[in-house]
Order: structure tokens, then sequence, then C-alpha cells
């Protein structure tokens, strides 16, 4: 995929905040018991907010850190700083950053300085202040694969470990049955999108370097080297949009089942070790404040370092050129904030690493963790900006392929019209849907397969059109997309009832099966049983699900049925994605797909 249709295809909408860096020497926050400078009047100083963007995971103690630092009342030059938070991913942040977001952060907090070198590369250099060879870090985490602790069980058991890259393969390629756990199925890896999470980033990276021969942009092509990173990709689940979720995802499965009859979510996940730290100490969402003996799961997480390839995380503190001399010095004064012991060892608290370096663990990795005391960690060398992209495009090429059906309530209720501020015409819920829809057919590869069904009543639902391969249908489609219109009830449960069947009788053993379903309103057509005997069908009674059905509740919560719609979700082991206001449904969307690579 090129470069500017990577940019241009993942733009995330709404108002999102931009990084800032360390400029030193521009600051020097006074004390009360300092005397003013230069006549300010330190009872009412004038204030100077920066806005900061931090990346999702952690999110929780930086919203710690920000009410800290803001009570703390510190005063730069003249001003009185203060600092407004924001979080999403970092690769959703440096998409829209490469796409000209509207009143970006001034400070960037993303979790890894490769989405800075991407940035680059891209021609947005201009956008850093801070660059690439001068970030200071935060913070440190690794990546890491973590299994389940029943599955590193398993694997002990059979005489077997999961110590390499080359061992996922193995795994990927013979499925449970070699292991001595035929009724396991296949082997399951998690991972996030490598375009929007940076330890879906760092899975590609490392998969690639771990492949057979020396790591160059001309041998990504290699034979060799495909099989190698596609085999592993064979085994994925899903691609999720967002660490925390997936963790949150795991827990939950968990936390359902009872311990005589469990089984894994999945088999294998590659995260941040900071996240597999607070997944263990009962805050899977990432929140500090979750965190307690009670809510630790039965089944832990244990960790694994590849030896063929893992890769040190740097959450660097990142200074846009957004911000305004004034905004530069309050930037300055909050990393050497972040800087303190204080802070420091509230990182520590929570599963990071020092920031002046992650090859050894902290305490509380080795007790929570199970970390070796004298571990000293080797990392691969973070590729250029050139050969990042180059990695990228070769991902998409060798990611597992998606097997999609596309499922859109076309009830009357669609014609409902949407108050929009930011236009001069409204629009109806149906007429906002259609460019979503159509950009998120965007997403998919051409080898991809998608299909279109519509639901009302009478009958309950149409198949607009069957699946087949995206690259041969595309434009067919988005037309039979814009073509639609509302009328009728809404028969939500036996579609959704139809589409499962219809997937899973159908299901692609060798891609991602999954359903997309938006819909507006309850259900309003005769279900025999009710919900409840919709979702015991859907219960996928085991580990392994072959289609995930991903929910969209859309328009008002007194209107769409977002309680089956959650459960319908949870209980295949996908997620659902709100679009409640329906002026979000074009990011909905692109949340949605992007689980499909």
């Amino acid at each position: 995929m090129p470069i500017e249709r990577r940019r241009v295809l993942g733009v995330i909408t709404g108002t999102v905040l931009v990084g800032a860096t360390a400029v030193p020497g521009l600051v020097r926050a006074l004390g009360d018991d300092e005397p003013a400078a230069d006549g300010v009047d330190k009872q009412n100083p004038p204030i100077e907010t920066i806005r900061v963007n931090s990346s999702t995971e952690k999110a929780g103690v930086m919203r710690e850190f920000v009410r800290r630092y803001n009570d703390a009342d510190r005063v730069v030059g003249k001003l009185r700083a203060r600092v407004v938070l924001d979080a999403v991913t970092s690769g959703a942040m440096k998409i829209a950053l490469a796409s000209g977001v509207r009143n970006p952060p001034h400070v960037w907090l993303p979790t890894s300085s490769m989405w800075l070198r991407l940035l680059e590369y891209e021609g947005h250099g201009d956008l850093l202040l801070t660059k690439p060879a001068e970030v200071s870090s935060i913070a440190r985490s690794t990546l890491v694969i973590a299994m389940p602790q029943s599955v590193a069980e398993a694997l002990a058991n059979h005489g077997a470990r999961l110590d390499t890259w080359a061992d996922v393969l193995a795994l990927a390629q013979s499925g449970w049955s070699a292991y001595g756990m035929p009724n396991w199925g296949n082997f399951i890896l998690g991972r996030d999108n490598a375009e929007t999470s940076t330890s879906g980033l760092a899975a590609t990276v490392a998969t690639y370097v771990a492949a057979p021969g020396d790591l160059t942009e001309e041998r990504l092509d290699d034979p060799e080297v495909v099989s190698f990173v596609h085999g592993i990709e064979s085994s994925v689940s899903l691609y999720g949009n967002e660490a925390v979720q997936f963790m949150q995802q795991i827990y939950e499965a968990e936390q359902a089942q009872a311990a005589s009859t469990y089984r894994p979510y999945i088999d294998a996940i590659v995260i941040q070790e900071q996240m597999v730290y607070l997944y263990n100490r009962g805050a899977p969402n990432g929140e500090p404040a979750r965190m307690s003996e009670e809510r630790r799961p039965r089944n832990p997480l244990r960790t694994v370092y590849p030896k063929d390839g893992t890769l040190e995380l740097d959450h660097p503190f990142v200074v846009l050129a957004s911000a305004n001399v004034a905004q530069r010095a309050v930037a300055e004064d909050f990393r050497a904030f972040l800087a303190e012991d204080e802070q420091q060892r509230r990182l520590a608290e929570l599963g990071f690493r020092p920031h002046e370096g992650a090859a050894r663990p902290t305490a509380q990795l080795v007790e929570a963790l199970g970390t070796p005391e004298d571990q000293r960690l080797t990392f691969v060398r973070i590729p250029d900006g050139k050969l990042l992209t180059a990695m990228l495009d070769s991902w998409d090429n060798v990611r597992r392929r998606a097997r999609v059906l596309l499922v859109l309530d076309v009830s009357g209720s669609m014609n409902d019209i949407v108050r929009d501020p930011n236009t001069a015409e409204d629009s109806t819920k149906l007429e906002l849907v259609k460019p979503a829809a159509k950009r998120a057919l965007d997403l998919l590869d051409d080898d991809d397969e998608v299909g279109l069904w519509t639901f009302s009543s009478n009958p309950p639902h149409t198949e607009e059109m069957p699946i087949r391969r995206v690259g041969d249908i595309r434009e067919q489609l988005k037309s039979r997309v814009q073509g639609l219109t509302a009328d009728g009830n809404t028969a939500l449960y036996q579609t959704a009832d139809d589409a499962s069947r219809l997937m899973q009788e159908s299901a692609d053993p060798k891609r991602i099966n999954a359903i997309v379903l938006l819909s507006d309103g309850q259900n309003t057509e005769p279900y025999p049983g009710g919900p409840k005997a919709l979702l015991a069908k859907l219960n996928p009674h085991g580990k392994d699900t072959s289609v995930r059905i991903f929910t969209v509740p859309y328009g008002h919560a007194d209107n769409a049925d977002i309680d089956t719609l959650a459960q319908i979700a949870k209980l295949t082991k996908a997620a659902q994605y709100d679009a409640r206001d329906p002026l979000d449904v074009n990011d909905a969307f692109v949340r949605v797909f992007r689980n499909f690579g």
C-alpha cells in the first residue's frame, strides 16, 4: 500500500492533540518561597495551557500526573502552567498529524519514536520540534509475547517451549494436535494493527527481524522471508485496533468462564510488557485504580522475550511545532516534572522500566511477571523511516486476509434527520452511513473478501451483494451502498441469526471471518425466544470463534439496542464500536475495519 493511500485512508476524525519535547534551558519553575521575577503577580499570573496527547496504555497514569502537575500551580517565567490531556493510540495520532488535523496538540507522548521516524520519512518532519535523534524518554518498556499460564503449562507438559518467533511459526503451522491438545484446535495469536498500534508495529518489525537472513529492504519480498512472516500472520485471530481494548476483552473472557471448563480466549498475544503487568495486577484496561488482589486473573499471563527479536519501546516526550515559545517553556517544565523521582517511582509501580534504559527489570516486574532478576535484554536495532515504511507495505501484503459481511440497518428510522453544526445542510442517518461504509471498503485489500446485506422487515434482510473478492466488486459495491433507501421495521435478531449461520457454514479457515453489524433500533419483528435465544445460538462454547460479529450501535441510546449488540460482540469475541452520536459513524467504521488489517 503506497504511503499516500495509507495516510489518507487512516485519518481519524474528531479533535485530537499532539506532542511536545524537551527544550533544554528554557524554563525555571518558581517555588512558593521564591521571589517573583520581573514584577510577576505570583498570586494571579496569566495562564499558559499546553495540550498533551498520550498513547492510550499510559493514559491512566498520565491523568494522575496532569492532576498533580496542575495542582502544584507551577509558574514558568511569568506564566502559570497548565496541562490538558487527551489520549489516542500512537499510530492513530501519527496518521492524524500527517493528515493535517486541526488544532493539534503541543506535546505528544507516543509509545515509540518509530512513529516519529515514519512521520519524517513521509515528509512531515516539519511537524516535529523534537527530532527522532533528540528525544528524551519518560519511561521505557519492552515488546513481549504473553501467554495465559494454562498455555505455557500445556507446552511444558509436552516438553516444548515458546522462546522464539520460530516457535510461534511452528505452533501456527501444526496447531495444538502436535502438542497433545487436539481439542484446542488451531493456535490463536492476538496482535494489533501495525498502522495504528505500537505493539502492532513492533510485532511487525520483530517478525521481519527474526526471519531468515539479514534484514534489508530488498529482502522483504524474498520468498523465505514472506513465508516466515505470513506463516506467523496466518494464526492471527484479528488485528486489534487498540491494545488496551484487546487486553480488556481477554480479561473479561477469562472472568466469565468456570475454572473447570476454561479455554483461553487466545493462546498468545504480542503486547507491551507494562500492559501484561497491569493485566496480572487486575487492571487490564490500563487504569491504575483498578489494580487489586481481588481483581487479579485466575490465569495470569506469562511473558516471553523472543530470543530472535524483541524491541525496546522508549515512550518519548515530543514537542510539536504547533507549540509557541511560551508553550515550549511549559512543555519543558512538564517534561522535567515527569523526570522527577516521585513520578518515576509511580511509573515503576505500574510496570514501566526506567527511562534511562530497559535492559534490566525492575523489582515490580520480577514480582508480578517472574522476570529473572539477572535479565539483560539485547534489543534489535530500530529501522529508519524508509525501512519501517517498506515493512508496513510488505506486512499489508502478507497479513492474514479477511472475509467480511457488512450488515446495515435500513429501517425507516434511518431516515431521521441528524443535526450537524459543522454543515449548512443536515443529513439523514442513512446518508451519513453511506460515505462511512464506502470509506471502510477502501480499508480492505483487493484480496480480502466482502459482501453486503441490508435489513428492515418483510423480508427481514436482503442480500445486496454476495461475498466476493474486494478487488472485483469494490466500485460496484460502493454504487450499491450509495443507492440504498430506508423503510420498514427492524428485524435485528433474525438478521443476526441468519448472517451468523451463513458465515459459519461458509467460513474460510485461512481468513479472518467476520460480520460488521450496524443497527439504529430495537428489534421489532417476532423472534422465538427473544434476545436470550439469539445469544444462546451465537455463544461459541469454547475458546475459538470462527466468526466474530463486530457491532455498531447507531443513534440515540433510547433507540439502539446497545445491550444486546454489546453481548453479541462479547460472545463472539469481537468488539462493539460506539456511534450513538451519528456524526461518529465514520470514525467507528474506520476502527472496526482496522481489525481486518
